[in-house]
């Protein structure tokens, strides 16, 4: 998009390029989808499961909390007693290596603690859950966020393409006549034109 977009009363546009890199572990086997997966799926289809930002049926799913490509860096001994509160403290990470500095802070204070704790709200038995099989986490159905494609991969809308606080801000109710992005002034003016002929 152009710095050029269009003016809309009442707004400002903000541009912004987002460049990330990082590495993702190696994985035994190509990636494919685990029985989990297919299971989660199926169940969600089944339910008729729609997607939770715009209600349109036949959803996509796409993982929350942790992405199948990093699942394999995930020490999941400890995300499992951080869960069950066998771990309280946790190591506090330099800012510059990410390396444990030796302190530790309260783990009722970090986002693991927050995350653990939303997928339970969503039913997750982190008692029952087996370290060793992580895909009983990361493909389970609380870990899963329904979404149409165009919430889920395209780049203007797209989890995958967004920073989280843009991203979730399409799920609020907006107020009437906001723009979110300039992609909807065109379906806005095609609407008006339908509406006037």
């Amino acid at each position: 998009m152009s710095d050029k977009a269009p003016v809309i009363p009442h707004e400002h546009f903000v541009a912004e390029t987002i460049v990330q890199g990082e590495y993702y572990p190696d994985h035994a086997a190509p990636r494919g989808e685990t029985p989990t997966f297919r299971h989660t799926k199926a169940e969600g289809h089944k339910a008729g499961l729609r997607c939770a930002v715009s209600g349109q049926p036949a959803p996509e799913y796409h993982h929350l909390f942790c992405e199948w490509a990093d699942a394999d860096a995930v020490d999941w001994t400890i995300v499992k007693a951080i869960a069950v509160g066998e771990i309280t403290e946790i190591p506090v990470l330099d800012l510059v290596t990410d390396q444990p500095t030796g302190e530790t802070f309260l783990a009722e204070q970090s986002l693991i603690w927050i995350v653990c704790n939303l997928a339970a709200l969503r039913g997750f038995d982190w008692k029952a859950f087996d370290p060793a099989k992580p895909e009983t986490f990361v493909d389970s159905m609380q870990n899963m966020l329904p979404l149409h494609p165009k919430f889920h991969r395209s780049p203007t809308h797209g989890v995958h393409h967004r920073p989280w606080p843009t991203f979730v801000f399409q799920g609020y109710p907006r107020k009437a006549g906001f723009v979110f992005t300039a992609d909807e002034l065109s379906a806005i003016a095609a609407a008006d034109t339908q509406e006037h002929q």
